[in-house]
């Protein structure tokens, strides 16, 4: 049984860091609740606001935040990301996801060890609990240590109350930190898709790239690029609409998403323009794999024309550069985007590599 000397040792060694995780779930569940009243969106960057906000650390951001609600505006992205890029933003734009995804998850786990911490301690003031109510008693006890007895199982019961009590809370907070993170994962991923082709955007493609560029200097592993591009797109925009240009990208990002396995990136790169990342492949296969997506596009085209369709009328041009040796991402881009400006030049609808006549 635990001696009231060795209870209070036990609860002055907890004291200070239960208090300081107590005030970290009590800034996250605040965060959380903020997030819900102004229904602000529940990505990394809100709540890295929302946590500054409640936190009061820096105390630029409550001031920023208080003075678009003082004068009638809301929080829109807009106006959250300007808060965050003057307030907040340590690093490059490269970066910046990241980071706040990695304190995000620190902030996380915080709360989730002091679920642990509230469910031991109260597990450990039952039972002291109840081996204080369960010990002998004296046939004539000391009043001294009667009272001090009556004292501790007293204050027991009241720590017992309110660690049940943090317990209950912090499994709810618990299942809410769960569902929130579910949403920031998705809107990671959203985050990384071109909104209109659902293909991967120009952020994903440069992070790929990098990594691919790092990993064939480490393994020697080859890869290609591929620069895509659609002939006279404005044409297509200017004649038949901007709806219609849109059915040619989609019908284009499908085609070339079709053809490409699963280590394979296909991107948005801008505009009209694709870009595809090849690992594992040689120049004259990538070559050959680019022909027959071009040949299947035309076919697409032909199938949309028949079926009335008028937003397939523009043809591709491709453009393949392959990884050499201390080739940096600027330039496999040039390679490619070289090998892309000679298939246009010759006419068109065609496919071009570089070192292949």
């Amino acid at each position: 049984m635990a001696s009231a000397a060795q209870a209070t040792q036990i609860d002055a060694d907890d004291a200070a860091p239960a208090s300081e995780r107590t005030v970290v779930f009590k800034n996250c569940h605040a965060a959380f609740e903020q997030i819900q009243k102004h229904g602000t969106p529940p990505d990394p960057v809100t709540y890295a606001i929302w946590y500054a906000y409640v936190s009061r650390q820096p105390p630029e951001v409550r001031l920023a935040v208080d003075k678009v609600l003082g004068s009638g505006g809301t929080l829109d992205n807009y106006e959250l990301n300007e808060i965050y890029c003057a307030h907040l933003e340590k690093s490059g734009p490269n970066e910046t996801n990241e980071q706040i995804g990695k304190q995000f998850e620190d902030n996380m786990q915080t709360v989730s060890k002091l679920l642990q911490t509230g469910i031991s301690q109260n597990a450990h003031f039952r039972t002291t609990l109840d081996d204080l109510s369960a010990a002998p008693k004296s046939d004539e006890p000391e009043l001294e240590f009667k009272d001090m007895l009556d004292q501790l199982i007293s204050e027991s019961q009241k720590m017992a109350a309110v660690s049940s009590r943090l317990t209950e809370g912090l499994r709810k907070s618990q299942e809410q930190v769960k569902k929130l993170n579910e949403e920031l994962e998705r809107a990671r991923r959203q985050s990384l898709l071109d909104p209109l082709t659902s293909v991967a955007n120009r952020r994903a493609f440069d992070n790929r790239l990098e990594w691919q560029i790092t990993d064939a200097e480490a393994n020697g592993t080859p890869f290609c690029l591929v620069l895509a591009d659609l002939d006279e797109f404005k044409r297509v925009n200017d004649n038949l609409g901007h709806q219609a240009g849109d059915n040619v990208l989609k019908l284009f990002a499908r085609n070339l998403f079709e053809h490409t396995k699963g280590s394979d990136l296909v991107a948005r790169y801008g505009g009209d323009e694709f870009a595809i990342i090849l690992p594992n492949i040689d120049l004259m296969a990538a070559y050959n794999l680019m022909v027959t997506v071009k040949h299947q596009f035309e076919q697409c085209r032909a199938a949309a024309a028949q079926s009335n369709v008028a937003a397939a009328n523009a043809t591709a041009s491709f453009g393949i550069a392959a990884f050499k040796f201390r080739r940096s991402a600027d330039d496999m881009i040039e390679a490619a985007d070289a090998a892309l400006g000679k298939a246009k030049s010759l006419g068109r609808n065609r496919v071009c590599a570089e070192g292949l006549s």
